[in-house]
């Protein structure tokens, strides 16, 4: 008997039906729900639910909701109109010309900072939105970290004036400073909320130096650092006013600033490009640093100049008081990713140094510790400990049989680290992670325990922050490690190494481990409520769209907040699976098989194989169908047409990444072959960027494949070798020999490895059909290497399309680009794949 309602097959007029679901807030105790579904042609929307009833609220282009406590939702519901809306009588409070917003952290008051075309104003308000008070005039203002006290400076018809607002003492103003001849600005708290600093530039004399404010309120005194008459201060040197350039420390004892050289850079008559210089000529306006760094004591009034021409690099450990210097103009060229520098430690107190290291690359590996007394660096695979108090290094995982360190792209490098998650609260341990778990390490490397054992399950286990302390913080020229209270639970991800399960599990010391949600799908966006056990996330697989799933706790049962995507069950859509299979070295390599939607075993299908690296993480990723794809390549277009589709997995060979791509793919084209219903003289190619280069080689070097696509690739190692990157302006070099090219050595000591692995020198053997694309301006790829495989294409009179987009970039920003590429690379797929008897 024929279905009533057959479903039907997804066309391009179909695409816009589809939306983006986006998680967003889940309240304090877990009540409500906020999410947001988004589409490329019509209205976004941003709901709210309730966890218990699934009673939705609705509110039409919606952006940038909050809670506060379970009463109340603040969003925007136009471009600079606030609502909040009470979520137990559905009232709606509309504020006007809103700029920013937040409630305070203890939820008393809703702050609003509003933009009138006169003046900046701050509304203090109940947290349903009643105006309690409104501040005129400001100028700028900051907000201590628990949000009871506001500083301000503002100007009138006579005179400047910075004060304070005590919202827990009804509002109390506190005037700090006024004066008719200064302007006050960039306002900067220390973390405590005990400190404020702030500048002052000079109303009537633009030539005069700013001054510099701090405040006590624990001891109501203003201090400020006059650095036109102030002996220490460098005559030189002016002093900075970018809002960056301010930051009290912790403890509200120190002001850290920048300064600048009282110099004019001069235009070169000619671009000198000197071998022996350590920064190519273009890299200097990107990497020549001409800000550096002091310290003020207010409390005696001392001023010390921390970094200089000659040593520039600063971090600050957790406590403020030593620096970590480095010299980020070492005097001779180097060639890799990461430069080999000297640091340098110094007391802050007495302006003493000592050496650190020598001689070091640091890749951002290298972090103060919270709390002050430690750094932390990868040297050598091995993680280092640096005590600040007893002056010593060790090595804290020498003695571990298991590796931190990522073997990525050439053997022997070991400077990728599977990561570092962050210390415990007291300082008494730290958080690694291995290839599989996590460990806890005490700094002096005497106690190693692994907290998971996702080893012996194939699982893969890493810490899902979920609070910002949690988070790494920059810190001056590097950055400072989040930490754990070791003593409430740890959130970790899981996911099995072959992508077929994930979820989320949690960690404490009484349990252990113990999971949250495991299956065989993709999991992630992972929240919880502040208060109590509930939590949500996000699940999928290829030919389910994302659901917004809502847990009360541990062992309670999912609930469905939000399916997205209703309407692909009246739709045909394809299915995926997970494949293995070898390369002609005997490494066993995964890969994911995706079937054409309506998939008859009978029949005969096309393919396309999708090229870059390591892709079996695609095993149940849902894709929307769309004409808006950067790279023109959608997978569900694309079974949605009749096509498998096949992402194989790639190991690399040192010195051979093109002919290792042939090999691995060959054997996952064949391993497909035997697996499904495929024609195996309907295949096609394509890849963007990395897998641009490798279906240039493959198409050079095989005639496997019917028609191919190439976006952004490389055709000539030679010449990109020698070349630079757009945006760092850095020399390529690195990116061959020990990055993701694998080179292994530069071209001067393997010429014919470069060329052999180049497809321009082997064009004359290519017999397939290629469209190739590229951005103009691509600053990744130079565009030129595009343009010379076409000139040998068209010279060598191969079949062969290339597609320049003018003012684009390494993917495709502009919609209408987007489009014209992914159907140009549809209809070429459909010219060269579905002719033919066999379909």
């Amino acid at each position: 008997m024929a279905q009533l309602n057959p479903k039907k097959a997804v066309t391009a007029a179909d695409y816009a039906l589809w939306g983006k679901l986006t998680p967003q807030k889940l309240s304090e105790n877990g009540t409500w729900i906020s999410y947001s579904s988004s589409y490329s042609s019509h209205q976004d929307t941003l709901f709210v639910k309730n966890t218990a009833t699934l009673k939705t609220h609705f509110f039409p282009k919606g952006q940038q909701g909050k809670f506060s406590t379970e009463a109340v939702f603040a969003y925007y519901s136009a471009p600079n109109t606030l609502a909040v809306f009470n979520l137990q009588t559905a009232q709606i409070t509309i504020l006007e010309s809103v700029n920013e917003y937040f409630f305070t952290t203890d939820d008393q008051y809703l702050i609003v900072v509003s933009d009138s075309k006169k003046d900046q104003k701050i509304l203090i308000c109940s947290p349903n939105g009643h105006i309690l008070k409104t501040i005129d005039s400001i100028n700028t203002y900051s907000f201590n970290t628990d949000s009871t006290v506001l500083a301000i400076t503002s100007k009138n018809n006579t005179e400047s004036i910075a004060q304070l607002i005590f919202l827990k003492e009804n509002f109390r103003t506190l005037k700090i400073i006024n004066s008719p001849k200064e302007n006050f600005s960039k306002m900067k708290w220390n973390k405590g909320g005990t400190a404020l600093g702030f500048y002052g530039s000079s109303s009537t004399n633009s030539l005069l130096n700013p001054k510099l404010y701090y405040y006590s309120v624990s001891e109501s005194k203003l201090h400020f650092f006059d650095s036109n008459t102030h002996q220490e201060f460098p005559k030189d040197m002016l002093l900075s006013t970018d809002s960056e350039a301010l930051t009290l420390s912790d403890d509200g004892n120190k002001v850290f600033i920048q300064t600048y050289k009282k110099t004019v850079i001069t235009k070169d008559t000619a671009m000198v490009w000197n071998t022996k210089d350590q920064w190519l000529y273009i890299q200097r306006p990107l990497m020549e640093n001409y800000t550096y760094n002091g310290v003020w004591f207010p409390k005696n009034n001392r001023f010390s100049q921390i970094t200089n021409h000659a040593i520039s690099g600063i971090m600050l450990n957790g406590l403020q008081n030593v620096a970590l210097l480095f010299d980020s103009r070492i005097n001779e060229a180097q060639f890799k990713e990461y430069r080999e520098l000297d640091y340098w430690l110094m007391d802050l107190k007495t302006g003493k140094k000592k050496l650190f290291l020598e001689k070091y690359a640091n890749d951002g590996t290298l972090l103060a510790s919270p709390e002050g007394d430690y750094f932390c660096y990868l040297k050598d695979g091995d993680w280092w400990v640096y005590s600040i108090s007893k002056a010593s290094h060790t090595n804290i995982t020498q003695h571990i049989r298991f590796e931190f360190y990522e073997k990525k792209y050439v053997s022997g490098d070991k400077t990728y680290p599977f990561g570092f998650a962050g210390w415990s609260k007291d300082e008494r341990s730290l958080l690694l992670y291995d290839a599989f778990d996590v460990w806890e390490i005490t700094p002096d490397g005497r106690t190693a325990k692994r907290l998971t054992n996702g080893r012996e399950d194939n699982i893969v286990y890493r810490i899902v922050s979920q609070q910002p302390s949690q988070q790494k913080t920059s810190n001056f020229s590097g950055f400072t490690s989040g930490y754990f209270n070791l003593d409430d639970n740890l959130y970790l991800s899981a996911e099995r190494t072959d992508f077929s399960d994930s979820g989320y599990s949690v960690w404490n010391r009484k349990r252990g481990t113990q999971s949250l949600v495991f299956q065989p799908k993709k999991v992630d966006y992972l929240t919880t409520a502040k208060n109590g056990s509930s939590f949500m996330y996000l699940e999928q697989t290829f030919d389910q769209s994302p659901a917004l799933m809502f847990k009360a706790g541990m062992l309670a049962s999912p609930t469905v907040v939000y399916q997205s995507n209703l309407q692909q069950q009246h739709y045909l859509w394809g299915k995926s699976k997970a494949i293995t299979y070898k390369d002609i070295s005997g490494n066993h390599l995964k890969g994911v098989l995706n079937y054409p939607a309506s998939y008859d075993p009978f029949k005969k299908y096309p393919m396309i194989v999708r090229l870059y690296e390591n892709q079996a993480h695609n095993l149940h990723k849902y894709i929307n169908p769309s004409l808006y794809n950067s790279a023109g390549f959608n997978v569900s277009n694309l079974t949605s047409q009749g096509y498998f589709v096949l992402y194989p997995d790639i190991v690399y060979q040192v010195g051979q990444p093109g002919q290792s791509a042939l090999d691995c793919v060959l054997a996952a084209v064949n391993e497909a072959l035997s697996t499904a219903s495929i024609a195996p003289t309907h295949i096609g190619l394509i890849g963007h960027s990395f897998g641009g280069y490798e279906t240039n080689f493959i198409v050079t070097h095989s005639n496997r494949f019917a028609a191919a696509v190439s976006g952004a690739g490389i055709s000539d190692f030679y010449s990109l070798y020698l070349r630079t990157n757009g945006i760092t302006g850095k020399p390529n070099y690195f990116r061959f020999e020990s990055q993701q090219f694998r080179m292994g050595t530069s071209f001067f000591d393997n010429k014919w490895g470069y060329l052999n692995n180049s497809p321009l020198f082997n064009a004359q053997q290519m017999n397939t059909p290629l469209l190739s694309w590229t951005g103009e301006s691509d600053t990744q790829i130079d565009s030129s290497q595009s343009m010379q495989f076409f000139m040998a294409l068209r010279r060598l009179q191969k079949t062969h399309t290339l597609l320049v987009y003018p003012n684009e970039e390494h993917g495709l920003e502009k919609r209408i680009n987007q489009q014209h590429l992914t159907q140009q690379i549809e209809k070429w797929f459909a010219h060269y794949l579905k002719k033919g008897d066999l379909l």
